[in-house]
């Protein structure tokens, strides 16, 4: 089957003079077979890290060859721009950040939908885009019917909390907006910028907070490094391994659920994704769950498994 890509733009209201001051118009990349069917599967890409819509990556690649074997039938499949300064996006709401989830729920889903008449619709991601698509699938079943994690943010202690001591040495003499403003301008960030990134953006959406200038509260003092299990809570209620038997009626109700992780994965996400396989196992969720030898980075790849699986799945024309 051919495959024709194309971009597209939309203006969102929900980021509109957002925190940031991130764009408010954002290209989609849309890849579909040449003849759209209507009521066909629309399966939305949530990024881990920053990224623009392009059309010659892995990502591409992986669809071409897909589409070529036949494999995704006439899904259509996009690729948004949710890149944001702190370069990574968990695709919550936040007023620190923007309204992340509302930009996929009420504005994406039905632009595409409408424009390309769509059917149901299903999130992927790997990283933080595997944590945002089971997420909002879990927030908005009536909207989202399957999601496809990518070893997603979860089992929160023993992704984010090696990397607070990075934070604190990069952030102990510098304030947040200064760091943000000088390292959102660089396009190569170094792996101690990375992970400082990393715990400012999971702050500006676990515990964003108004009052303060940087508009969130760290996990720990900046002054003195010392943990802080106040703020650590609010982080916890929305880590998956806590929060999904709050959400297991909502699970139930998707068509599917597919799950996968590195056994060598960096962030040690092995640990997180095991434990949420096995309480959904324990929560009656049907779901696929895979692990593979390999660890965080470069497996684009594994999109040969979820997308035909997703697609399979919530194909309306079988």
């Amino acid at each position: 089957m051919s495959l024709k890509a194309e971009l597209v733009e939309i203006k969102s209201k929900v980021l509109k003079n957002n925190a940031l001051g991130d764009p408010e118009e954002r290209k989609i990349l849309v890849f579909h077979p040449e003849e759209l069917v209507p009521g066909s599967p629309l399966l939305i890409e949530l990024a881990g890290l920053n990224g623009t819509p392009k059309l010659n990556n892995r990502f591409s690649q992986v669809l071409n060859k897909l589409y070529r074997k036949n494999l995704l039938g006439s899904s259509v499949i996009i690729n948004p721009d949710f890149s944001t300064k702190f370069h990574v996006n968990q695709y919550m709401n936040s007023p620190s950040v923007g309204n992340y989830e509302d930009f996929i729920i009420k504005e994406i889903i039905p632009f595409i939908s409408e424009k390309f008449r769509t059917g149901k619709t299903a999130l992927f991601g790997k990283s933080s885009g595997g944590f945002g698509s089971y997420t909002l699938a879990a927030k908005n079943p009536g909207i989202i019917s399957g999601f496809a994690n990518h070893f997603g943010d979860s089992g929160f202690e023993y992704v984010y909390i090696p990397d607070m001591p990075v934070a604190y040495r990069e952030l102990h003499n510098m304030e947040i907006k200064d760091y943000i403003r000088e390292k959102s301008m660089k396009d190569n960030l170094n792996d101690d910028e990375i992970k400082t990134l990393n715990i400012i953006g999971m702050s500006a959406f676990y515990s964003y907070n108004a009052s303060m200038e940087s508009g969130m509260d760290l996990p720990f003092d900046k002054d003195t490094g010392i943990f802080r299990d106040d703020i650590w809570n609010k982080w916890s209620i929305h880590d998956p391994i806590n929060n999904i038997e709050s959400y297991a009626d909502s699970l139930k109700k998707l068509e599917a659920i597919y799950l996968d992780v590195g056994l060598k994965d960096e962030y040690n996400l092995y640990m997180g994704m095991r434990g949420l396989h096995r309480k959904m196992e324990n929560c009656n969720i049907n779901h696929t769950y895979k692990e593979f030898n390999g660890g965080h980075f470069y497996n684009t790849p594994r999109y040969e498994e979820s997308l035909p699986f997703l697609a399979e799945k919530l194909n309306e024309n079988k």
